[in-house]
């Protein structure tokens, strides 16, 4: 608004002062015209002296008037001034103004002689040249007024869009570009604000890059991260954070408590907020499923005046930990019961041959074909606890393996106990049976699939066994399925662990160490490959090896 009224301030103005001069020009014209009457009055003076009124005037440039009549304009001004009392013998001269016009009186001597002269004012002197100046005038001076306000306008707009740009700054936004002519009065001034743009421009995307490479690192840690601030709000945390709160925690700023449900980690987070002392402890979590953590909840200050602290809670997952620890208890109690029962049997039966009964021809046999079985069964199981320790440790190097000269030997190894069973073992090879691959890892894995098909198989039963090789994805597969008393889908989760077993009265009554299902787990693993086991009870069992080459 003030703006638009600016200019129209200005232009009036300058009417006025057009005003103010003329009327002072008028002024100047007036006085100019009062000496030019004097000196006509003076000569008309004289000239009356030999002439009459009439003569007189009309040779001094005058013109007589009769104040006894009214017919003319100066007959009726020379009237009113002698009855108004403006216009008495003795006085030099009377003028009476208009707009157009100056007219001047005088009277000598008696009321009834007075001349009078009529003088045009400035802007009657010649009215096309005053309107031709006045016209010049107005516009020079409203040419200089709006071209002073355009460019006070122009300055003004960059003034406004630096200093937007500057509250931009302020804001975090992208600066706008301005460009304007070298010889602007704001260009160095607007060149630095671009160049400042440009670097402010260049930090914050550096910010931006360093916050994603940061959110980036701490998105990926696999141990859970939450930043708090002073008033316990969560500013940032991790998806490993999440999942061990087992909590959809919100990206939005909100209380740590909506997410953290375990007791005893709230206490530490609030205690920490309150006193200002770093916590250290290994606690359980509240949820689903039980997860240990190591939990360490830190107070960050990052200066002696920043007294707006912040809160950082650090969660290691410790529950692959423990239930490692816990398997090698409990591996360490199994094999311990595994030895236990063959070493006592051996220890017992000899003790009884020795106390006598060696001298009993048929107790003697009786019993060393127990300690012979369980001396085998004792090799058995020393043998699959060192292939286990081994299938991590080994490091032979691939080579060509023929897999169905191979799978053969396996089965010829075990034509025995397929004897003794009545199982037909039936055979199919796909694609070219020679790879490159770890020899003694491929034979451990078939050997304890074609063990275990035989151990849980029924009488005459049947063992059908499919080699295939894809040699344009490059990866093995093979199949082992038997028609044995199959697993229930309860089990079939836990065939692979370490000494579980299905059916443990059948597993001790075919030698069974409870391992060689983990041995074949754990050998796929390290070849990078896949087991899958599908079974129904007492329909058979069918496990499926796929292993990349």
């Amino acid at each position: 608004m003030r703006k638009k009224i600016g200019p129209t301030i200005a232009i009036a103005i300058s009417v006025i002062v057009f005003i103010v001069l003329s009327v002072f020009a008028d002024n100047i014209l007036g006085h100019s015209q009062t000496d030019m009457f004097e000196e006509e009055t003076v000569s008309y003076r004289e000239l009356k002296k030999n002439h009459t009124q009439d003569q007189a005037a009309r040779y001094s440039s005058l013109s007589y008037v009769d104040t006894t009549k009214r017919d003319t304009s100066l007959e009726k001004g020379a009237y009113d001034l002698i009855h108004r009392g403006r216009l008495t013998p003795g006085q030099n001269f009377v003028t009476n103004n208009t707009f157009g016009t100056r007219t001047m009186y005088y009277m000598h001597g008696s009321n009834h002689y007075v001349v009078a002269k009529k003088y045009k004012r400035l802007w009657n002197q010649d009215t096309f040249s005053f309107v031709m100046v006045a016209f010049i005038y107005f516009i020079v001076t409203d040419s200089m007024i709006l071209f002073f306000y355009r460019k006070r306008q122009i300055l003004s707009n960059d003034i406004q869009s630096v200093t937007d740009n500057l509250k931009r700054v302020r804001k975090n936004k992208d600066m706008a570009s301005l460009i304007l002519s070298p010889d602007d009065e704001l260009y160095e001034l607007v060149e630095q604000t671009n160049d400042i743009s440009m670097d402010i421009n260049e930090l914050r995307d550096n910010a931006r890059l360093r916050e994603r490479r940061f959110k980036g690192l701490i998105g990926h840690l696999p141990i859970g991260v939450m930043l708090l601030n002073s008033q316990g709000e969560v500013l940032m945390h991790n998806q490993a954070m999440a999942g061990l709160l087992d909590e959809n925690i919100s990206n939005e700023i909100h209380p740590f408590i909506e997410d953290v449900k375990t007791y005893s980690l709230s206490r530490m987070i609030e205690h920490t907020l309150r006193k200002n002392k770093n916590h250290h402890r290994e606690i359980q979590l509240v949820g689903n499923s039980q997860k240990y953590v190591d939990a360490n909840v830190i107070r960050l200050v990052h200066s002696r005046e920043d007294f707006d602290q912040q809160v950082l809670v650090i969660l290691y997952d410790l529950t692959e930990s423990r239930r490692f620890e816990q398997m090698q208890v409990d591996f360490v109690n199994n094999v311990s019961h595994e030895l236990k029962t063959p070493i006592t049997s051996i220890e017992g039966f000899s003790e009884t041959l020795l106390s006598g009964a060696k001298d009993d021809p048929e107790k003697l046999d009786h019993f060393l074909h127990i300690i012979n079985d369980e001396s085998v069964r004792l090799s058995e199981l020393i043998q699959d606890i060192l292939s286990l320790s081994k299938v991590k440790k080994d490091t032979a190097k691939a080579q060509a393996v023929n897999m169905k000269d191979d799978i053969d030997k396996i089965v010829n190894s075990m034509a025995i106990s397929l004897d003794k069973h009545g199982i037909q073992v039936k055979k199919q090879f796909f694609g070219n049976s020679t790879i490159t691959i770890n020899k003694e890892k491929m034979n451990l894995i078939m050997g304890n699939l074609i063990k275990n098909a035989i151990s849980y198989n029924k009488e005459n039963g049947d063992i059908a066994i499919e080699f295939h090789h894809d040699e344009i994805e490059n990866r093995i597969r093979f199949v082992i399925q038997d028609t044995g008393i199959g697993i229930a889908e309860d089990d079939q989760e836990r065939v692979f662990e370490r000494f579980y077993r299905v059916d443990k009265s059948r597993s001790l009554e075919t030698g069974g160490t409870g391992l060689g299902l983990a041995i074949v787990k754990e050998t796929v693993d390290t070849l990078n490959g896949t087991i899958e086991v599908e079974s129904h009870k007492g329909l058979g069992t069918k496990f499926t090896v796929d292993i990349p080459l």
